[in-house]
């Protein structure tokens, strides 16, 4: 879980000219190591790499932010959308989670299992897309060797049910789901 990525940024000049604001190699980190954002070992449950994050929605492209990268980064942010690389080790089981959000992933690599609550799994392979729309879901890698994902999160409105019945998201603490920060 120590393959890194390539992460290449563009932006614009006060002129409105486009440039490559920048271009360097990320490694992924177990946040269960802050503040060391150590790389993921046998223990690791997973490895991450945040590649960006916006605040707002539409998003101001002008904004500067800072790197999300090697810091703690809510799991679905509800001031802007996000995206990540996830690394998971072969495993029995995963963690059964609903975020307030719509996300987009991507099989970038292995087989990977996605469990509803309703208890039903879909086996994934490279390439595979996958639209989560708030579900409570559960990934599980189902190879022998590390999986990655790629995952875009947008934030998304609540979900209520026909009878009233709200949809929370599911409590991961301070190590997986901070504290959002104030703009």
């Amino acid at each position: 879980m120590d393959t890194p990525i390539r992460r290449i940024i563009t932006g614009h000049d006060p002129k409105g000219k486009a440039y490559f604001a920048s271009d360097e190699v990320l490694t992924p980190y177990d946040p269960t190591t802050t503040p060391e954002f150590s790389t993921p070992g046998p223990n690791s449950g997973f490895g991450v790499v945040q590649i960006h994050r916006s605040r707002g929605f539409p998003v101001d492209n002008m904004r500067e932010l800072p790197d999300p990268h090697k810091s703690l980064v809510p799991l679905a942010d509800t001031k802007g959308p996000s995206c990540r690389i996830l690394d998971l080790p072969p495993a029995e089981h995963g963690w059964m989670h609903r975020t307030l959000s719509l996300d987009y992933f991507v099989v970038l690599s292995g087989k990977v299992g996605l469990i509803t609550d309703g208890g039903v799994e879909k086996i994934l392979q490279p390439h595979d897309v996958v639209v989560c729309r708030g579900t409570n879901h559960e990934w599980v890698n189902r190879g022998t060797d590390v999986a990655r994902l790629f995952a875009v999160v947008v934030p998304s409105k609540e979900i209520v049910t026909e009878n009233g019945v709200r949809l929370e998201k599911t409590p991961a603490g301070p190590i997986y789901d901070p504290e959002e920060e104030e703009d």
